[in-house]
């Protein structure tokens, strides 16, 4: 009776070892599958931010040098000349303001005094950009969530960003980088959490809004609010409550002013917009 006894308990203990064993060996799997994101997906988001953040500049500095040259010499012209970008407002670039709500963070600078000392920041940027895909495209290529159809576009997309800035065509530069962010979203596939990825996509279909509000291109705009409209079965999870109803009530009033066909209205209301987009995205683990 006491050696059956022995017997059980000695099964008991190695039942007990056996299924501590296999829990052990689940939570290491589990800490493996845990997706790390390659340093070079941050960088390219942060450099093709700064490419748009450069070529806002371009018109509010050909202004600036038409006053200048109006002005040389003057009190007002000197003063003008050394306006901290900082300090520029909805009313002097198309895309500060987001990029400011989404968290990028504009050098202390003033505003340059020619478009040539930009273009040359840009086509530096884009240099990096190369660098920077080179490191990243070899990760993306061993993935099987991401498609070669979707590393081609990204590297379509990279050409055209480097086409319009050797021709120092300022919008068609801001359209082609923002255009690749979403590109980039796409390619998160594999490193992201999925609940986070939308979120970029929405940053994305923001600045489109606002670019092609710009050009008047109302029904281009519409077109993307209603993509992150019909988001929201995605962004419930990610959103607590209270974070989904900002949301909500932040893209009523955007629609609001889409409708009435007001950039300067849209503008604002888009880095409304984003700024609750980019505090949730700060809180995941990918921020």
């Amino acid at each position: 009776m006491g050696l059956r006894k022995d017997c059980i308990i000695l099964l008991l203990l190695v039942l007990m070892l056996i299924m501590a064993g296999c829990a052990g060996e689940r939570k290491s799997e589990e800490k493996q599958e845990q997706k790390e994101v390659p340093p070079a997906i941050k960088e390219i988001e942060g450099v093709l931010l700064s490419i748009m953040q450069q070529a806002d500049l371009i018109p509010a500095t050909e202004k600036l040098s038409g006053q200048s040259q109006t002005n040389s010499g003057s009190k007002e012209g000197n003063q003008e000349k050394g306006k901290p970008v900082k300090e520029l407002t909805y009313e002097d670039t198309l895309l500060g303001e987001l990029l400011k709500a989404e968290g990028f963070e504009v050098e202390e600078q003033k505003l340059p005094q020619s478009t040539d000392i930009i273009w040359d920041g840009i086509n530096k940027s884009i240099a990096r950009l190369y660098s920077q895909w080179n490191d990243l495209e070899p990760l993306l290529k061993e993935s099987e969530s991401v498609s070669q159809a979707e590393i081609a576009q990204f590297e379509e997309g990279l050409d055209n960003l480097t086409v319009f800035s050797s021709e120092q065509n300022y919008f068609a530069t801001m359209t082609a980088a923002n255009q690749l962010t979403g590109n980039l979203a796409n390619l998160m596939a594999s490193f992201a959490d999925n609940k986070v990825i939308p979120l970029y996509k929405l940053k994305f279909h923001l600045r489109s809004i606002v670019l092609q509000a710009a050009t008047d291109d109302y029904s281009g705009a519409q077109e993307s609010l209603d993509y992150i409209k019909g988001q929201k079965p995605v962004l419930t999870q990610s959103l607590d409550e209270n974070e989904l109803r900002a949301l909500e009530l932040s893209l009523e009033d955007l629609q609001r002013v889409l409708d009435k066909q007001n950039l300067e209205l849209v503008i604002l209301n888009a880095s409304i917009v984003m700024g609750n987009t980019a505090r949730v995205i700060e809180k995941s683990s990918f921020s």
